[in-house]
C-alpha cells in the first residue's frame, strides 16, 4: 500500500531548502566581494542561489537531527563541510578547467581545496542551522496556511527549476 505524500511537511522543505540556498548564495557574494574588492556574483544560476548549500543543509538537517550538544554539532559539521568542500573540488577539476575557490592565501590551507578558516567558518554555520535556522523554519511552516505555503513552495521550485534548465540551455 502506498504512503499518503505530506505535502505540507514537503512543502516546508522546498522553502528551507531555497533559504539555505540563497543563504550560501550571500555568503559565497559577500565574502568574495569582500576579498576581490568589488561585487562578485557567486551563484552559476541567474536566480540569486547557491543549490549545493541548500543540498548540503538539508542532508546535515538528517545527520544532526539527533545530536542535540551544540560541541558535537559544531565539531561534526566541521568535518562533514570540510570533507564535503575537499570532494567537490576534486569533483570539479573533473569538469571544469579553473577552480571555483582558492585558499592558496588562507592560513593552514590543503592545496588551496580547504583552510581552517573555512572550515571552522561553516562549523559556526553548521550550528546556527541546526539551532537557529532550521527550528524558525519549522516555526514559521507551522504558522503559515497549508495552502499559502504549499502555493509558494510550487512557485518556487518551478522558478528554481526553470532557471536551472534555461542556465543549462545556455551555458
Amino acid at each position: 500500500m502506498m504512503q499518503k505524500i505530506d505535502t505540507k511537511k514537503l512543502s516546508a522543505l522546498v522553502l528551507e531548502f531555497t533559504v539555505y540556498s540563497f543563504i550560501g548564495w550571500a555568503y559565497e557574494t559577500i565574502l568574495t566581494s569582500a576579498v576581490w574588492g568589488r561585487f562578485a556574483d557567486r551563484g552559476w544560476l541567474n536566480l540569486p542561489i547557491c543549490p549545493i548549500y541548500g543540498f548540503c543543509a538539508m542532508a546535515l538537517l538528517l545527520i544532526f537531527r539527533r545530536i542535540k550538544s551544540p560541541l558535537i554539532i559544531f565539531a561534526v559539521g566541521t568535518i562533514v563541510t570540510t570533507a564535503a568542500e575537499l570532494a567537490a573540488s576534486y569533483v570539479l577539476d573533473l569538469f571544469i578547467d579553473e577552480p571555483l575557490w582558492d585558499y592558496k592565501n588562507w592560513a593552514f590551507n590543503f592545496q588551496g581545496r580547504i583552510a581552517l578558516g573555512s572550515s571552522l567558518i561553516f562549523g559556526v554555520l553548521c550550528l546556527l542551522l541546526a539551532k537557529v535556522l532550521h527550528p524558525f523554519a519549522e516555526y514559521l511552516a507551522d504558522k503559515l496556511g497549508g495552502r499559502v505555503l504549499k502555493i509558494t513552495a510550487a512557485v518556487t521550485l518551478a522558478l528554481i527549476l526553470a532557471d536551472t534548465v534555461y542556465t543549462f540551455i545556455n551555458t
